[in-house]
């Protein structure tokens, strides 16, 4: 396997190339964040951001980020969110995404709008350069007045013992076995294939996976 870290022109390449092709309509809406909202998910070890995935287009990043990561709403896009994962847990979340993305689009040409979220925790980058684990979960809304956004809610825990190993966790929808098949060649995970992504979250090389 290669062992090439992905930079965030991969990230970029990966979304573009799979939800920005697909049937997932972008989304159009507007969305109103109230201070209730905030109340509730901006504050203490926590934030969150709204998004568009297909588009790769941040719509509203909370404030409390800035005390999190050290960020401002401003700087935090896509690229800055690719960018400050930690070299040695970027692969294995480039491969989980993968595999979470395969699923995506096996829901999308089914024509499914079910609810799913992805839990993923990681090193990331702070501004000051030092690196804290994250976790970051991610669920998918359908807005009535037009299309499809996400919300990603990102937590440090790094008060929680639990290593450094990325893990993860998809929460919703149906099994594996149960999704409709996509018409298009080359999106589906092998058995062999979610083997190999499961080892290399738990941070083994790939002579050892081998």
């Amino acid at each position: 396997m290669n062992e090439k870290r992905p930079g965030a022109e991969s990230w970029e390449k990966l979304f573009r190339e799979t939800l920005g092709k697909s049937l997932r309509v972008p989304f159009k809406g507007t969305l109103k964040v109230d201070s209730q909202v905030l109340e509730l998910f901006d504050h203490s070890n926590r934030c969150f951001f709204l998004a568009d995935y297909s588009s790769l287009r941040m719509l509203f990043v909370s404030p409390n980020i800035i005390n999190v990561l050290g960020y401002t709403p401003e700087e935090f896009d896509f690229r800055k969110l690719f960018g400050i994962i930690h070299p040695d847990d970027s692969k294995a979340v480039f491969e989980i995404s993968k595999m979470v993305l395969n699923r995506e689009l096996n829901y999308i040409s089914g024509g499914s709008n079910r609810h799913i979220a992805l839990y993923m925790a990681y090193r990331a980058a702070k501004s000051n350069g030092k690196y804290t684990r994250i976790s970051l979960t991610i669920s998918r809304h359908t807005d009535p007045a037009g299309g499809i956004y996400d919300m990603a809610e990102i937590r440090d825990i790094s008060h929680v013992h639990c290593g450094t190993m990325v893990s993860f966790a998809l929460l919703g929808g149906k099994p594996l076995k149960e999704l409709p098949q996509d018409s298009r060649k080359g999106l589906l995970i092998s058995r062999r294939e979610q083997e190999i992504i499961y080892y290399i979250s738990q941070g083994f090389t790939s002579r050892k996976i081998a």
